[in-house]
This record gives C-alpha cells, sequence and structure tokens, in this order.
C-alpha cells in the first residue's frame, strides 16, 4: 500500500523534479564563473569573516540595505571558508529553491499545469539567472516574496496560531533582505483589508493581521534610525524612470526580444480571459495588487522624490509576470500548440543565455579580477596603487598584496618620489596625470571597462613584463 502511494507521489512530482535539476544544472554552470563584478566585491567584503557580526550588520545598513543577506553571507564564509565560489553559493541555494515555490504559487493561484509551468520558465529565465550567480540580496529577495505570498494564503485559510507566526516570521525577513520587500507585504496587507471587508469584518483577520504587523515592525527597530536617514536622502546614483522604463525592464526580464513579444502576447491573453472569467480565487486580484501598488508606489517616488526604481530592484514583482505568462500558456486550448511554443520560448531563453548576454543594466560591468590576477600571477615586489574595491579583490584571492590608495600616487607624482616600479589599476582614475605616467609606462593592458599599467620611475632600470614560456 505505501509502495504504491510512494510510486504516485514520486510520478506526481517527476516533471517537477526534472525542472529543479534542469535549473540546478544552468545555474552551476553560471556559478562557474568565478569572476566577480564590482557590486559583489562590495557586498563580499562587507561580509569578510574577519569582520564581527556587529561590523557586519552597521555596514550594511550605512550602505542603504537591510542586513539579513550580508548576515548569512558572512555566515556562509564562516562554514565554506572565504573565496569566490563560496560567494555564490547562498545565492544559487535559493535561485534554485525558487522553481519549486514558484510551482506552489502557480498551482495555489491557478492549477497544477500553471504551476509547473511557472517553474519552468522561472529555471530558464534570464534575469532570475543572473541572480543566482551575484553575490547580492535578490536572489533571496525573490525567494522570499513567492514564499511569503504562500504563507499567506496559508494564513487567510486557517487563520491558526502557526500559520500567523510562519507569515510573520517569513514577512520579517522579506523586509529585512530589501527594502523593496516591503513592497509584497504592503499587497499583502492590502488584500487581507480586502478579504476582512467582505466577511464582514472579521474579528480574525484584524488578530492575524495585527500580529504580523507588530512583529514586522520590531524587526525593523535596529533599523529605525538608518531608515530615517535613507528616507531623506536625496542624492543617488538611480535615475529617474523615463517612460520607456517597463518596456525596457521587460525585454531585459525575458533577454531575447522574441520570447518577450511572445510573453507579452501571453500575458494580454490571459488577462482578457481573467477579466472574463469568473475568478474564484481571487487570483487576478491579488496578482494585480502585488504588481500595481507596488510598483505605482514605487514609480511616484521615483518620479517626484528620490528615485529609487532600477531594474535590479524590479525583481520583486517579476514572479507576477511570470505567473501571468504561465497562465497564458495554460488558456491555449491546442496542446500540441502549447507545448512547442513553450519548448521554442524555453530553447530561445537557454540560447540567450548561453551567448555571453549584456548584463549590464543589472551589475557594474568592470572587469575587477583579470588586473588583479595578472600581478598576482607575476609575483613582483612592487607597489600597487588602486581602489580599495580592489584590495577586497586580492583579499578573496587570498594574496598578501594590499594597494595603495591612488591619492598616494598622486602626491609621489608631485613631490617626483616613485618608486622604481610599479603598477596602477584602473588608469581613468589618474587622469589628471596621464602624460607623466605616459612618459613612463612599460606595459598596458585593456580589459572590460578596466586597465592596468606597469611603470618604471625615473632612473629605474628593468620593470619588463613576465613572459610565459611554455
Amino acid at each position: 500500500m505505501f509502495p504504491e502511494r510512494g510510486k504516485q507521489i514520486s510520478i506526481k512530482y517527476a516533471p517537477l523534479l526534472l525542472i529543479v535539476a534542469f535549473g540546478t544544472v544552468l545555474r552551476i554552470f553560471d556559478l562557474l564563473s568565478k569572476s566577480l563584478w564590482y557590486d559583489e566585491v562590495f557586498s563580499v567584503g562587507v561580509s569578510d569573516p574577519n569582520n564581527s557580526l556587529s561590523e557586519v550588520f552597521y555596514k550594511t545598513v550605512e550602505d542603504v540595505h537591510p542586513p539579513l543577506y550580508q548576515i548569512l553571507l558572512w555566515l556562509v564564509f564562516q562554514v565554506f571558508g572565504y573565496g569566490e565560489w563560496e560567494a555564490r553559493l547562498l545565492s544559487v541555494f535559493f535561485g534554485v529553491a525558487l522553481l519549486p515555490a514558484m510551482y506552489c504559487l502557480g498551482r495555489k493561484l491557478f492549477n497544477q499545469r500553471v504551476g509547473l509551468i511557472a517553474a519552468l520558465l522561472s529555471s530558464v529565465n534570464f534575469v532570475f539567472i543572473a541572480f543566482s550567480r551575484d553575490a547580492r540580496s535578490y536572489s533571496l529577495l525573490v525567494f522570499l516574496g513567492v514564499v511569503s505570498f504562500l504563507l499567506f494564503f496559508s494564513l487567510v485559510e486557517k487563520k491558526s496560531f502557526l500559520a500567523v507566526l510562519l507569515y510573520s516570521a517569513c514577512a520579517a525577513l522579506l523586509v529585512n533582505t530589501h527594502y523593496f520587500g516591503v513592497f509584497p507585504v504592503m499587497a499583502q496587507f492590502m488584500i487581507l483589508l480586502y478579504y476582512s471587508v467582505r466577511t464582514g469584518l472579521d474579528r480574525q483577520f484584524f488578530i492575524a493581521g495585527g500580529v504580523a504587523a507588530l512583529a514586522i515592525f520590531f524587526s525593523l527597530i535596529p533599523l529605525l534610525s538608518s531608515m530615517l536617514k535613507n528616507f531623506k536622502r536625496t542624492g543617488t546614483w538611480i535615475k529617474r524612470p523615463e517612460e520607456s522604463f517597463l518596456t525596457e525592464w521587460f525585454s531585459l526580464l525575458f533577454g531575447s526580444h522574441t520570447v518577450a513579444l511572445i510573453c507579452g502576447v501571453l500575458i494580454v491573453f490571459a488577462l482578457v480571459k481573467l477579466l472574463v472569467l469568473k475568478d474564484e480565487k481571487d487570483s487576478l486580484k491579488i496578482l494585480l495588487v502585488w504588481w500595481v501598488l507596488g510598483f505605482t508606489v514605487a514609480w511616484v517616488r521615483s518620479s517626484f522624490f528620490t528615485p529609487i526604481l532600477s531594474f535590479k530592484n524590479m525583481a520583486v514583482f517579476a514572479p507576477v509576470i511570470l505567473i501571468l505568462v504561465s497562465c497564458g500558456f495554460d488558456l491555449v486550448r491546442d496542446e500540441a500548440i502549447r507545448w512547442i511554443l513553450l519548448a521554442f520560448v524555453c530553447l530561445m531563453s537557454v540560447s540567450y543565455y548561453a551567448s555571453y548576454p549584456d548584463y549590464s543594466k543589472l551589475r557594474i560591468e568592470h572587469d575587477l579580477r583579470s588586473p588583479v590576477k595578472k600581478i598576482i600571477d607575476e609575483a613582483r615586489n612592487v607597489p600597487v596603487y588602486a581602489g580599495g574595491i580592489y584590495a577586497g579583490y586580492f583579499k578573496i584571492l587570498g594574496s598578501s598584496i594590499r594597494p595603495v590608495p591612488y591619492e598616494v600616487l598622486e602626491t609621489n607624482l608631485m613631490m617626483n618620489a616613485l618608486p622604481l616600479c610599479f603598477y596602477v589599476i584602473d588608469l581613468d582614475q589618474v587622469r589628471n596625470y596621464s602624460g607623466q605616467l605616459n612618459a613612463m609606462v612599460v606595459e598596458r593592458l585593456e580589459y572590460q571597462n578596466n586597465s592596468i599599467a606597469l611603470y618604471r620611475g625615473k632612473g629605474a632600470v628593468g620593470c619588463e613584463p613576465v613572459v610565459d614560456i611554455l
């Protein structure tokens, strides 16, 4: 009896297991690309295992971020060691965990087939794969956003103490991961208020909502002073959103313009059908509140106050789009056409991901690793002038080299007190002295948005570049 039941369960979930395995392979393949990008090196530096837990906390909140992800990353380094591969373990884990979570969300809102399609689309989605590679908080943000809705549905249905406790814990973790985590929670409270009014001001809904709100508030108490300070900030690297922001983000979400076009048509198809059909589960209302409420608040703040909308921050709304696309696939009546279209979308998505796509809208694309690795490999005992971010990369790669700040190089140039031989990484940072430096260059190499040069000081002999002998 039990073996037969176990067999039925394994058959039922076999497609999901295959999807998770496929998504895991894609993410591990990306994990093996060890070069860390600019913002990743900063994140890894904050969670340096030599820092105390309080240092990790304060360095994170000073940089306008809640601390949960950085604390978790610090714990990963404590257990697995400090390195490039280890830096991405956390994001890969949550990137894989997102796939069954998307399945559960699609099944809960619509049906099992929508859930399977949502998991499959998430497994090959360009942005989700990119987030799984980054040593940043976005993979955790998306995962917790989806799980918070699943626990929210459990709260609405059961209204039990355990359901309230689990949802409150997840919502608190979500808002402590990224400030955009507030938007799904805000949508959930609006939906809870709607259910309460619809059921005749159900007291249990108010109690559940009050308990959850208190738990979230208390979790944010250590951040309140930093939050108030950050809320008053007017300077930011994020630009005000243009009218094309949404269309550009939609294209970026799917990578390939062809895939974006197909998915856009399917979303329209799903919205038309859902608006006409009776929605017994309130699925469309939930998705629209999740998307429209959060995005509208972020758009208004970005347009008229301090810009906060970026392509990366929009990650919190991406599950809504993929669920609607999955619903569009599900509404295609002809099964053969449905699976042909789905296979084509997946093939195009994987092809785009495998063809060295443009990540520039999702990360700061400076090749930090190559110049650092060159200096380490050449093993010269000469000074290195570079910004503080490079000191972090030398440390990540296990080197004892610590670069000297650019200001020291500029002082040495003015005082004519240069070393006999020295390196400079990222030459654009010392452009005011480019004429003097060009007269002393021995070797110069260009990388992606970066450069390195070996220089010979006045009267020095040698400093020739190291040549590999095969």
